[in-house]
């Protein structure tokens, strides 16, 4: 070494060296935290924040509320519902390439024991005006909706379960930027009642479905003009499942193994016609899948049956495992997993929550720890989004903003390829680390002040407090 190195006690060095993992661990700050919270979220492409929620009273609304990139409440909007019959739930929140945000819920009728009613869609500009509403398909039909996606023309997809030929059944229906419906799917295959849907890398639409009774899954593809590609039906699996398509028009789905005791999950692969290629058993309790631009699907739920926490692994499309992360929030035990998003260089998030804060718990690509952000008064995140900063909105009693950060050298931001763990309020200055160099950061408020040159193939322990 060419100028001084803090140094730590060789037993603790020993025992540091024993049980720090040598990964990167980033840091996640909350940026802001606060009031109103909600149950569904959006943003725009001007960094606006939308988020939901609805009042459970007679005569209750949707309140539709937009904040800056820094907070900050612009906004709340709300229809005025008059009827006191009736009350509207928020269930889903979506933004188009005008930055409009459109709202989907459901209406009910009655207080103390309400029954669903009819489906409703929304759209908002970004003033909080309310551009056009519309109720479907009567006004007593029994309906609801559970989500809706807006494609690169601006066109609505509302999932949802409506009243066809065959009874009530999950429906897909399509509208267009001026709130005019385009076609209405209802389900012919019995896959269930609606859960989720998503576009697929190839450009259709992928339906999720759950029976009302029994442990039986379901789903089915459709294409953007509404024509059926394939169906499944009466899939066993003890668990809600999921599924996800790749860009040559395979599918993924991922359910939980029909077993009595220590029950795993099962991925498996079909490919454009609904034909089973392979299927893989592991011993994680997946529940959620996502394909990423790499068409290489990665799974997440709980390290198995028995154990909270968040795990994730990812399959190569042969159906070769390429690694596997049974611990990945770390020390936290989250539970209450909610939805599984990967950005746009296949780092996965999940949002969770731990009975006493709402997390999201990210991943990276390579399967290391990325890292866990913990928002205080809520148990569970209701949403999240990821913005293409790679900063997270999350949402439930309140809304908050994720914010990860870098460590910096000096004027240098030390890459993902430096080995570091680091926990809260470290400050380096006037540091070189050249290449191969090993650098651990330990415990809060460490501070180097004075200049290390590390030299290649070196391993610097940093003690705590900065003291030597």
């Amino acid at each position: 070494m060419k100028e001084k190195i803090w140094q730590m006690p060789l037993v603790c060095t020993i025992l540091l060296l024993i049980i720090i993992p040598f990964q990167i661990i980033a840091q996640v700050n909350v940026t802001w935290s606060n009031y109103p919270g909600g149950v569904a979220l959006a943003t725009d492409q001007q960094h606006g924040i939308f988020s939901a929620n609805w009042d459970y009273n007679p005569g209750g609304d949707i309140t539709l509320t937009k904040r800056s990139y820094n907070g900050n409440v612009l906004w709340n909007a709300t229809y005025n519902n008059t009827d006191n019959s009736r009350h509207e739930v928020v269930t889903w929140l979506e933004t188009d390439s005008q930055n409009n945000c459109l709202v989907s819920g459901t209406i009910r009728s009655g207080y103390s024991n309400p029954v669903n009613a009819a489906s409703l869609l929304m759209k908002y500009d970004g003033n909080g005006n309310l551009l056009w509403r519309n109720v479907f398909e009567s006004s007593f039909e029994g309906s609801y909706t559970t989500k809706i996606l807006v494609d690169n023309d601006n066109n609505i997809y509302v999932l949802g379960l409506g009243t066809g030929p065959n009874g009530q059944v999950t429906r897909v229906k399509k509208f267009n930027a001026n709130g005019v419906a385009i076609w209405t799917y209802y389900d012919t295959n019995g896959i269930g009642a609606p859960k989720n849907f998503k576009f697929t890398r190839d450009g259709f639409l992928l339906v999720s479905g759950r029976g009302i009774t029994g442990i039986i899954n379901g789903y089915f593809k459709l294409s953007l003009a509404g024509n059926l590609i394939w169906s499944k039906a009466g899939i066993i699996s003890p668990t809600i499942g999921d599924a996800s398509g790749d860009s040559f028009g395979n599918t993924y789905i991922i359910k939980g193994e029909n077993v009595p005791s220590n029950a795993g999950s099962i991925l498996e692969k079909f490919d454009q016609n609904g034909v089973l290629i392979w299927s893989r058993t592991n011993t994680m309790a997946g529940n959620k899948v996502e394909t990423g631009t790499d068409n290489h699907p990665i799974i997440s739920g709980f390290p198995n049956s028995g154990t909270a926490g968040a795990a994730f692994m990812k399959y190569n499309s042969s159906g070769s495992v390429l690694w596997q992360n049974l611990n990945a929030d770390g020390p936290e035990t989250l539970l209450l997993h909610g939805i599984l998003k990967l950005d746009a260089a296949n780092n996965a998030y999940l949002s969770a929550g731990n009975l006493f804060y709402m997390t999201v718990c990210k991943i990276n690509s390579d399967g290391t720890y990325g890292w866990v952000g913990l928002v205080s008064g809520s148990n569970s995140a209701k949403s999240f989004t990821i913005f293409s900063n790679n900063s997270v909105y999350i949402t439930g009693t309140t809304t908050a903003k994720l914010l990860p950060h870098n460590l910096s050298v000096g004027n240098t931001v030390i890459s993902q390829n430096t080995t570091i763990e680091a926990t809260n309020n470290i400050q380096l200055s006037n540091i070189t680390i050249t290449n191969s160099s090993q650098l651990i950061l330990i415990s809060p408020n460490v501070d180097v002040a004075n200049s290390v040159i590390i030299e290649p193939g070196s391993t610097v322990l940093l003690n705590p407090g900065g003291s030597n």
